[in-house]
């Protein structure tokens, strides 16, 4: 009966077509998958980046997201979030190689797509083969391509809860993540991007490289309401900020209100919201650090 009425309400997770999970509610997806990105055209920068640095993009190959109830939340990057940023930072000249931990095929919400954004629709098609095939994260490390002559200048880790899987838990997300702090390249994260900030604890009894900064973070407040609107087929088994916290990162905001934040050589984004001016952020800083070197 409750799930007649949360059905009829627009509540109720919405069983996916060809898998075992559910992708959120209609209200979820009204409320939380915008049809149109907040992404705009950056008139503030004069100039492209002309070298041959390039953008690391962590993505996810995980799928399923077991909730606490033991349903399955269908998942991945979220394409907004994974998108806007990147379309800032190839607008200025920069290219971009996504990586999973296994070389396995990133996996993107299809369900996140905005339907009604030609520019996103057109920039996820035209860089398909990227995610599609992706390098892997543990023959880069098995190579020793993390060293000093690297061409990646920052790791970008877009949202979603797919970012939740997998990646958390990762040594060789912990070295990648470890490297960056080391090298003093660049970190961007947006949304549930920062819970892959969590390997960098994996093995090592050493405090964790991002403890003392400060970051815009999806709230945990807010996935623990998700369930009630079924964004979420159910309460999620942990929560990023609870544990991020625990390793010495704390936030700026407590609620989705697009907030971007910079702390040294960290850049980070609360939601889909943020994306347009943080992609603008980040390629504004590189751009100058880079040309002035």
């Amino acid at each position: 009966m409750a799930t007649v009425i949360k059905r009829a309400l627009g509540i109720a997770p919405t069983k996916e077509k060809n898998g075992r999970g559910f992708i959120p509610s209609p209200l979820g997806l009204l409320l939380g998958v915008d049809k149109k990105s907040g992404y705009t055209h950056n008139n503030s920068i004069a100039g492209k980046y002309k070298g041959n640095k390039k953008i690391l993009v962590l993505c996810t190959e995980e799928r399923y997201f077991k909730m606490e109830n033991g349903s399955l939340f269908s998942t991945g990057n979220n394409v907004q979030e994974t998108a806007v940023p990147l379309m800032h930072l190839t607008n200025t000249g920069f290219d971009f190689d996504v990586v999973t931990p296994t070389g396995s095929s990133a996996v993107l919400e299809e369900w996140s797509i905005p339907r009604k954004d030609h520019a996103v629709l057109t920039f996820m098609k035209e860089k398909k083969s990227k995610f599609d095939t992706p390098l892997s994260l543990q023959d880069m490390i098995s190579r020793g391509d993390l060293n000093d002559d690297s061409p990646y200048v920052a790791l970008f880790l877009p949202g979603g809860h797919g970012s939740m899987v997998g990646l958390p838990t990762n040594e060789h997300v912990g070295t990648l993540i470890r490297w960056i702090h080391q090298s003093d390249r660049y970190m961007v994260t947006v949304c549930h991007g920062p819970a892959a900030l969590l390997a960098a604890s994996v093995n090592t009894s050493e405090s964790h490289p991002y403890s003392g900064y400060k970051m815009a973070i999806f709230p945990d407040s807010v996935d623990r309401q998700s369930p009630s609107l079924g964004y979420l087929p159910g309460k999620l088994p942990w929560y990023q900020g609870e544990k991020l916290s625990n390793q010495g990162l704390s936030f700026i905001n407590k609620k989705v209100e697009g907030a971007v934040y910079v702390d040294r050589k960290l850049y980070s984004g609360d939601s889909p919201k943020a994306c347009d001016q943080l992609g603008k952020l980040v390629a504004k800083a590189l751009l100058e650090e880079l040309t002035q070197s």
